[in-house]
């Protein structure tokens, strides 16, 4: 599964309806990307934005204090936003995600009154159902691919066990726990 597309509209910096498009895999290569500015242009914001997508509910990691802080605030010239969305579009040629779709599109919509809301292709979802078909395909949203502006100290800072949670989505384990955890709870209420 590979990144192809990010469209970004009122999440942080990003005021106007933006689009990112990503090379693809190429014949032999994967093809590498990278985001290159100024300092304050907002390319610290391009890595929160697909963390948030992905399921990102830490506001630390996200550089923020509350969920609001995601929403475009306003500037001189431009009104503050009622809402964050992003749409990640995924390349699922190989079908990594276990879905029968050549491509996969992740959205997360968020309200200045605090709804949310997560779309798979365009349908309602769940958290929980985003992120087991991710951990089914090893890319998660604390996945060793995206690792963001002071990620490393914060790793380093982390305890015993958020750093397990972390070594155990990028050594791809997460789906059997996700699997695991849905039995637990199933016998728990029978």
């Amino acid at each position: 599964m590979y990144l192809e597309q990010l469209h970004i509209q009122g999440f942080k910096s990003f005021a106007q309806a933006s689009r990112l498009d990503f090379l693809g895999p190429q014949k032999k290569t994967k093809g590498i990307t990278t985001i290159v500015g100024p300092n304050g242009s907002g390319k610290s914001n391009v890595a929160d934005s697909i963390r948030w997508v992905l399921g990102e509910q830490s506001m630390k990691l996200l550089r923020g204090k509350k969920s609001e802080d995601v929403i475009f605030a306003g500037s001189d010239k431009k009104a503050r936003s009622g809402f964050a969305e992003v749409t990640m579009r995924l390349l699922n040629e190989e079908r990594s995600a276990e879905l029968d779709y050549p491509e996969v599109e992740i959205t997360r919509r968020l309200y200045r009154d605090g709804e949310s809301e997560y779309l798979l292709n365009k349908n309602k979802v769940r958290l929980q159902d985003i992120q087991l078909i991710l951990a089914k395909a090893n890319f998660g949203e604390r996945h060793y691919a995206v690792i963001g502006q002071g990620m490393i100290d914060s790793l380093l800072a982390l305890s015993a066990e958020e750093r397990r949670d972390f070594f155990d989505e990028a050594s791809g384990v997460k789906p059997l726990q996700f699997k695991k955890q849905q039995s637990i709870q199933k016998l728990a209420l029978a």
